[in-house]
């Protein structure tokens, strides 16, 4: 049973916004918060830290583990610095956990490359959700899911409705559409394009895809943005003014078994606000 929240933690100062997140996150939920400092050179280490040597990571996980206390009292804080690489360290946490949360804010190029590559491979393989708390989001805005129509894209509205339910907000579902286009030389398209029935298709697609959640969480409210263009502009763009955006690991794709992991990517990197990653082998009863 996946029962608490982890988040990673480095020797930057940055790292100390996505403690602030974990730990608002543990007390939304009522969870307990686990630390994580992962340095495949370091000795492994669990708190309490008195008299370990200094080079062992254990101020990283004191200094982080005394923001979360300072951040919420009422959350049940511990921690452990681990002799492993971030991401794998952060990919076995997950099969615990709840939600992993990383931090992406205020960064050098250096360092968004480094976190990048972590919360990629994160996200592609983790257990459960992972937060990356890109931007300060707004607290008052509601919950952006993107809708792909895949089962991952079916997880993410999952969570996507839990987390509006959690917090009391709204939904907004979002789905990019587009033209049809020619993959090949040998791939023939129509010589008119029905725009009126391409996007009654979009429409049938969202309204498949929220279908079961409404009477899961009645007291969401849910509105309907749909938008002509490329899924990584619109949902960048529609994640403007909300507390986080939602969106699956895999997308949808006129090829056979082609995995498409560019949008999450793009999002990961480019997104305004908090951005969620949910596994397509995440389910509710997790939460």
């Amino acid at each position: 049973m996946q029962t608490r929240i982890v988040v990673g933690v480095d020797d930057s100062d940055n790292c100390l916004i996505a403690v602030a997140s974990a730990a608002a996150e543990a007390a939304l939920r009522g969870r307990p918060l686990h630390i994580l400092h992962a340095d495949p050179f370091g000795q492994p280490l669990t708190t309490p830290a008195d008299e370990q040597p200094s080079d062992s990571g254990s101020w990283i996980l004191d200094r982080a583990v005394d923001w979360a206390r300072a951040a919420e009292p009422v959350v049940e804080v511990d921690g452990e610095v681990v002799r492993r690489f971030p991401q794998q360290a952060l990919i076995d946490a997950s099969q615990t956990a709840e939600l992993v949360v990383i931090g992406d804010r205020g960064l050098s190029a250096l360092q968004r490359a480094v976190v990048d590559t972590v919360a990629g491979g994160l996200a592609m393989q983790s257990s459960c959700p992972v937060l990356v708390t890109r931007g300060a989001g707004d607290p008052d805005g509601p919950i952006i899911v993107g809708i792909d129509g895949s089962a991952a894209g079916e997880a993410a509205v999952g969570f996507a409705f839990a987390e509006a339910d959690l917090r009391g907000c709204d939904l907004v579902a979002v789905h990019a559409w587009s033209r049809p286009v020619a993959y090949d030389a040998s791939h023939t398209l129509p010589l008119v394009f029905d725009e009126d029935a391409i996007q009654a298709g979009a429409e049938r697609l969202v309204s498949e895809a929220l279908t079961g959640w409404h009477e899961k969480h009645p007291d969401v409210r849910v509105r309907h943005r749909l938008v002509h263009g490329r899924a990584r502009r619109v949902l960048t763009e529609a994640a403007n003014g909300g507390q986080m955006l939602v969106v699956g690991t895999r997308g949808r794709s006129v090829l056979p078994d082609v995995e498409l992991g560019s949008v999450s990517s793009h999002l990961l990197h480019d997104a305004p606000s908090p951005i969620v990653v949910v596994p397509q082998a995440w389910t509710p009863g997790h939460a």
